[in-house]
């Protein structure tokens, strides 16, 4: 298991994980015309009854109560399907399965930006070790809407919400949509 965490920053009431390796020069041999995270984005709004999570080929969203602003976030990237939900305290949990375009799919902002393009290095390594392929998320959600509609800056203290998403490969392509755990969701648009 890898596991990755810090405070990042929520922009147009998202994080994400997005697969672009060509935009990334440590990736030079990736072939032009290959298929792109940008055939895809933005990523659908998800159906009634879901509200925090949205994937297309290349791209995962999570939808944070704040409009902009610092969030909790760790990344556990497992070897298998998880027996149980993680310990703690979570408002809602939901899942959804994703098709990796590479082996490149990296936390980012709502802009499709991945953190570590600043340097910070927080979250270094691609979620998607295992290459292009399908795999299945699970995100966890905390406090989301103790700040519903909040506009922070950099340099104002990190919002309540935490976020943890477990990531893990599978042989089969499973898009079905599952609310674990928190009551049916109102609309957040």
């Amino acid at each position: 298991m890898l596991e990755m965490r810090g405070t990042v920053t929520a922009v147009y009431r998202s994080i994400c994980l997005v697969d672009d390796p060509a935009s990334d020069a440590a990736y030079p041999d990736v072939e032009v015309g290959a298929e792109d995270v940008d055939d895809y984005l933005p990523p659908p709004d998800p159906p009634e009854g879901f509200d925090l999570l949205t994937a297309a080929p290349g791209v995962v969203t999570v939808t944070t109560g704040a409009i902009r602003g610092q969030v909790d976030l760790t990344i556990r990237v497992l070897d298998d399907e998880p027996s149980a939900l993680a310990p703690g305290i979570w408002d809602a949990v939901e899942e959804i399965g994703f098709r990796a375009l590479s082996g490149y799919t990296m936390p980012a902002s709502g802009e499709y930006y991945p953190f570590s393009a600043d340097g910070s290095g927080v979250f270094p390594s691609s979620v998607t070790a295992k290459g292009p392929g399908f795999y299945r998320v699970r995100a966890y959600e905390r406090n989301r809407k103790l700040t519903m509609e909040v506009n922070r800056e950099d340099n104002e203290p990190a919002a309540v919400e935490t976020y943890l998403l477990e990531i893990w490969a599978t042989d089969v392509e499973d898009e079905d949509r599952r609310r674990l755990r928190g009551p049916h969701p109102t609309l957040l648009r």
